[in-house]
C-alpha cells in the first residue's frame, strides 16, 4: 500500500498542519485576479491552471511554509524513510492553487487547495477512495462518494462532515495527471457553499502544455 495511500489524506494533513502555523500564508500572488461581470466570480490564475472563484477569495503563497509543513508531516509518517516521504517531496512542484475565502463567516475560513499527481493518475480513483476508507476507519461511513459531470469531465466527489470539520474533494484525470480540488471548511459552510464549489470546479481550465507546471501567479 506504499503508493496507494490516498492523496486526499495527505492534502488534509497538509492543511491541518498549515492552519496551526501562525505565519502561514499571508502573501498574495503577484498577479491579481481578473474581474468578470455578472457572475460575482473572478478568474484566478494558478500554476498550470485557472479557476473562477468568488471575489472574496484570496490567493496565498504556500512556498514559504512548505518546508515546515513537509518536515512536520515526514516526522508524523516515519521520517525520510517513511512510506509517504517521496509523495511529500513531490507536492511542492505540483500545487495548482492555494488560498482561502476571506468572506467566510467562521472561526477559520474555507480553504481551497488544488494539486496534481502523475503517479496517482495510473491508479483507478476507486482504489484511492478505498484507501481513504481504510485510513478513516469508523469515520469512513461519514464519507459520501458521488460520480458527477462538471466542466465536461467525469468527476469523483468525496465529502466528509463531522463535528467542526468538513471537506469536499473533487478528483479527475487530465493531461496524464490526477487532479484534486479540495475545499476544507466547516459543516455549516459546506452546506451553504456547495453550489459555489461546484461552479468553480466546473470552471477549471488545465493548461494544455505538458511538462512542469508553469510559474504563473505563485510567488
Amino acid at each position: 500500500m506504499k503508493t496507494r495511500i490516498p492523496l486526499i489524506l495527505l492534502v488534509v494533513m497538509i492543511l491541518t498542519v498549515a492552519c496551526s502555523l501562525p505565519s502561514f500564508g499571508n502573501k498574495e500572488t503577484s498577479i491579481p485576479p481578473t474581474p468578470t461581470p455578472d457572475t460575482g466570480m473572478q478568474l484566478y490564475y494558478g500554476n498550470g491552471m485557472q479557476i473562477m472563484l468568488p471575489t472574496s477569495y484570496v490567493a496565498e503563497d504556500i512556498d514559504s511554509a512548505l518546508p515546515t509543513i513537509i518536515a512536520t508531516i515526514k516526522d508524523f509518517v516515519g521520517g525520510e524513510s517513511g512510506p509517504l516521504s517521496g509523495l511529500v517531496d513531490s507536492i511542492e512542484g505540483n500545487i495548482g492553487w492555494y488560498g482561502y475565502d476571506g468572506g467566510t463567516a467562521a472561526v477559520y475560513p474555507t480553504r481551497l487547495i488544488i494539486l496534481r499527481n502523475k503517479a496517482f493518475s495510473k491508479l483507478p480513483i476507486s482504489m484511492i477512495t478505498l484507501g481513504l476508507e481504510q485510513v478513516l476507519g469508523n469515520d469512513s461511513a461519514l464519507v459520501d462518494s458521488d460520480s458527477i459531470k462538471l466542466g465536461g469531465r467525469d468527476i469523483t466527489r468525496l465529502s466528509y462532515s463531522k463535528d467542526s470539520t468538513a471537506w469536499v474533494a473533487y478528483l479527475f484525470k487530465e493531461a496524464d495527471y490526477l487532479w484534486v480540488a479540495l475545499y476544507l471548511t466547516t459543516p455549516a459552510n459546506l452546506a451553504v457553499e456547495m453550489e459555489d464549489f461546484e461552479f468553480s470546479v466546473d470552471s477549471i481550465q488545465i493548461d494544455a502544455v505538458q511538462g512542469e507546471l508553469k510559474e504563473v501567479g505563485l510567488g
